[in-house]
């Protein structure tokens, strides 16, 4: 057997292999003991047709497996003698076996070569984890307001945050009603008793704003709102609306006392329960700088070290990124035809994403090797990922 490479593009390598008339001969009669002894012709009992007449009838069949059994015999052998870092084999083409010789051409992806960037003494600047008392304070109110209650408003008051309101609402764009402009925009168009909470992102923010301080049987005109730019529909994009907007009625929020409550929390106090989110706050803000320091890590490494990556790992890496893109496209209840109307930046970015991981997957085994860092595989980033942030300044 001879080998010959040449270096392509991509870290693959072109590999072809001839073999001699012997080795081309043990092939086709390993091929032909098989097809005797597995064919059934009429007129013969198994394994005893002649091979002549199981030639003529299974000519091709026995050229292609012929073709099989010499990659199986004689590739991993080229690869070795070729000392070739072998990812995958990504393509055969040119098989040809016959009693004269054989050979076949082989594209085999390779491990890259690169030089290990630096990665000691990287400087990652620090965050501050510290929780304020403001941030702990608003998330008590938060989950106090979970446990209130509505009561009917007293004539004479006001809307304020948080309160149920019941409104009659109409708007124009350019002067004419917005279900002419956008029929398929009929919630932002005009609404008719309509209930909603003066909360961030529970209908159109300048209308909830324009609400506030109103008395049951108010009208405000003239209240102007914009459509955002992205994700308001087509013909309502980026404009600019005029509404209408009568107070009905409305429903008082009223939140709990202290007592009422730690009871409803399940809690000693509002003070230890302010105590349990300090903690909880406190811990998050912790895994959050921890995640932020090694990504910054990464993006370091990765700017430091620029280099070609098996492709055949990253369509691997590049399914794995898509299949949770769609995963969590289906939680957010996005379209089909929003990804075909973004089909190419998706694979754009997903081709991105897939080179840098598995490039960040070779330098990863490098600092490993470098460091002598022993690991499960499903560990060894984790691990040095520790080394690399336990060695930056």
């Amino acid at each position: 057997m001879k080998t010959d490479t040449k270096k392509l593009d991509k870290c693959q390598v072109k590999l072809t292999v001839t073999l001699d008339a012997d080795e081309a001969k043990t092939c086709i009669k390993e091929v032909e003991k098989a097809f005797v002894r597995e064919v059934r012709m009429p007129g013969f009992r198994p394994g005893k047709a002649p091979i002549e007449l199981v030639r003529k009838n299974f000519a091709p069949q026995m050229k292609e497996e012929t073709g099989r059994v010499m990659m199986r015999k004689h590739y991993s052998e080229a690869v070795k003698a070729e000392n070739l870092a072998e990812v995958a084999l990504a393509d055969v083409t040119d098989v040809k076996c016959d009693a004269d010789g054989g050979s076949f051409t082989a594209i085999v992806d390779v491990k890259p070569v690169f030089k290990v960037p630096s990665y000691k003494g990287l400087k990652i600047a620090p965050a501050n984890t510290k929780v304020e008392d403001s941030a702990v304070a608003e998330q008590v109110e938060r989950l106090r307001a979970a446990y209130a209650k509505f009561e009917d408003a007293k004539e004479g008051e006001a809307v304020a945050d948080g309160d149920f309101v019941q409104i009659d609402y109409s708007g124009t764009v350019d002067g004419k009603p917005i279900l002419e402009v956008a029929p398929e925009a009929k919630i932002v168009a005009s609404g008719t008793g309509f209930w909603t909470q003066i909360e961030e992102g529970r209908f159109l923010a300048e209308i909830l704003e324009a609400l506030k301080g109103m008395k049951a049987g108010e009208t405000k005109d003239g209240v102007k709102a914009t459509f955002d730019k992205e994700s308001a529909p087509d013909p309502l994009k980026g404009k600019k609306a005029v509404y209408s907007v009568t107070l009905k009625a409305f429903r008082r929020r009223v939140l709990p006392t202290d007592a009422e409550f730690a009871e409803k929390a399940k809690v000693a106090s509002v003070d230890e329960l302010a105590k349990t989110i300090r903690e909880s706050m406190e811990k998050q803000a912790v895994e959050q700088e921890a995640a932020r320091r090694e990504n910054d890590a990464v993006e370091m490494l990765l700017k430091k070290c620029d280099f070609d990556v098996p492709q055949s790992q990253v369509r691997r890496a590049m399914d794995g990124y898509l299949n949770q893109l769609a995963q969590r496209a289906q939680y957010a209840g996005l379209s089909a035809e929003y990804f075909e109307k973004n089909r190419d930046k998706i694979l754009k970015d997903a081709e991105e994403n897939a080179t840098k991981q598995v490039r960040l997957w070779y330098i990863i085994d490098a600092i490993a090797e470098a460091e002598k860092i022993e690991a499960k595989e499903e560990e060894r980033g984790k691990k040095v990922m520790e080394f690399v942030l336990a060695n930056s300044k």
